[in-house]
């Protein structure tokens, strides 16, 4: 599930290089957090990451993070994932909405069938 992205100085520097940014711009521009213990984070626990593009797949796969190399489910045919993530993120007033909206689908469906 979603959840925040940590990365090394070693994932920066490699990462800046691949979008052509020194490791300083890198941070100004791309680390959303950084803890006390000096931890960097580029995704926060519930956004979707800012390198997921429009087609769901990793901007900067090559690059990617030692977090997302173990977490392969971006380039995958199946967006259950992707999907499930989306959901949690969803605010409760959205939620009920499209919970409604499923229920009002589902039921059409079956009043289909029976005709």
């Amino acid at each position: 599930m979603a959840g925040y992205v940590e990365v090394s100085k070693y994932d920066v520097r490699r990462l800046a290089n691949h979008l052509g940014l020194s490791t300083a711009e890198f941070e100004e521009k791309h680390v959303i957090h950084k803890t006390r213990a000096g931890k960097m984070h580029i995704k926060d626990e519930l956004a979707t990451c800012q390198f997921l593009g429009k087609d769901h797949a990793c901007t900067v796969y090559s690059a990617r993070p030692t977090n997302c190399r173990g977490y392969v489910c971006w380039d995958q045919d199946d967006d259950s994932v992707y999907q499930f993530a989306r959901f949690m993120q969803l605010p409760v007033a959205a939620l009920r909405d499209k919970e409604a909206e499923e229920a009002r689908q589902e039921k059409e469906a079956a009043r289909k069938r029976r005709r």
